[in-house]
């Protein structure tokens, strides 16, 4: 990928690079203090000081960022996540589930076979024609 991350480039104008967001964060994800703390590996009181002086890790940060709901990656701008449902933008209905995108394969896998026999139904029947439009026509007269 060419980057230092290990899951692609974070995106520059998200939640995850705005620091005095952090307490939007805890209550989009609906964290108390305690849960967020434990999930971000240190003390309430260390939790609650990155929130007075907006000086939280990035990791934390972005994990906040995760667990709201958003997905902070370049090329998903706009894209959330809630409840397992991940939603394009403008969406917040009909999300999608993981199994979802792994039938995307398997879907275009059967659309790709569909498209190959009407391309063969549709030769078969300009062929047909082609041969009765060939054939002498006997007129019969009474």
């Amino acid at each position: 990928m060419g980057t230092s991350e290990p899951f692609g480039p974070f995106r520059k104008d998200t939640w995850v690079d705005n620091l005095s967001s952090l307490h939007e964060l805890q209550h989009r994800a609906k964290l108390t203090n305690e849960q967020a703390a434990l999930l971000c590996g240190v003390t309430v009181r260390t939790w609650r000081r990155w929130k007075k002086d907006n000086s939280a890790q990035p990791a934390a940060l972005r994990l906040m960022a995760i667990l709201a709901g958003h997905v902070p990656w370049s090329g998903w701008d706009g894209w959330e996540m809630h409840n397992g449902y991940l939603f394009p933008p403008g969406f917040s209905r009909n999300g999608i589930l993981p199994g979802h995108l792994l039938a995307i394969h398997y879907e275009r896998q059967l659309l790709s076979l569909l498209k190959d026999e009407l391309r063969q139904l549709r030769a078969e029947k300009r062929e047909s024609a082609s041969a009765a439009s060939a054939r002498p026509q006997l007129f019969l007269i009474k």
